[in-house]
């Protein structure tokens, strides 16, 4: 059967991960002493996940795989923080949670909205009283000609949904202006769309036990 792309990364983690946003900023010092600082385009996270020899080795032959159909930097695939794949306060998923407005609750909002400065999301359409810490996130998804897209951010003040299952956390990096209206907000699984950094990724020699270690590198290819 054809891989259909971006493909999802294998499902058992790596020993240790990366996965934080980076920013290209610019400095604009000025003669009165002042510093002003401004950020170049949309911030892009980027990603580093190290394979460790506790895997087995079919885990081990499901990542070579993966990095060898990837095809260096030509195909994409689905980026994700494997220590948060749910909120932490619901850390296996959302089964038996219900919205406040009534219904079974997935993971996605039924409707958002954003402040000025895009990163103050209004979530609605989930359960009274749920919680959004810090270093949860947010996915927003969509798709364009039938290819998946996503936007993705970390949230850095926490917030509680109110009785009607709304709420609204501080969350970076900013949402990009690419993401559409009508993409959906979602809780569960978030990733984003990356590309491999083929000059960081390198995987190792095969041990005794045939296992195979290294790292995988890759930067978020974000489009509309």
């Amino acid at each position: 059967m054809a891989l259909i792309f971006p493909i999802a990364m294998p499902a058992v983690g790596p020993a240790s991960e990366y996965f934080e946003p980076e920013y290209i900023d610019a400095l604009s010092p000025r003669t009165d002493g002042r510093v002003n600082g401004v950020t170049l385009g949309f911030p892009l996270w980027r990603g580093k996940w190290t394979l460790g020899q506790q895997i087995s080795r079919l885990q081990s032959e499901e990542w070579r795989a993966f990095v060898a159909v990837l095809r260096g930097q030509q195909r994409t695939f689905l980026g994700r923080d494997y220590g948060r794949p749910y909120p932490l306060s619901a850390p296996d998923g959302f089964a038996g949670l219900v919205r406040a407005s009534g219904g079974s609750f997935d993971g996605a909002a039924t409707s958002w909205s954003i402040n000025t400065d895009r990163d103050e999301p209004t979530l609605s359409g989930l359960p009274a009283g749920f919680v959004l810490s810090v270093g949860d996130y947010i996915m927003w998804r969509w798709a364009t000609g039938g290819v998946q897209r996503r936007s993705l951010v970390r949230v850095v003040q926490g917030a509680v949904a109110n009785g009607s299952g709304v709420v609204t956390p501080l969350v970076a990096p900013p949402l990009p202006t690419v993401t559409p209206g009508g993409a959906v907000a979602d809780l569960a699984k978030p990733c984003c769309v990356m590309k491999l950094i083929k000059g960081e990724t390198q995987l190792g020699e095969k041990t005794r036990t045939l296992r195979v270690g290294g790292t995988i590198a890759a930067i978020q290819d974000l489009r509309a």
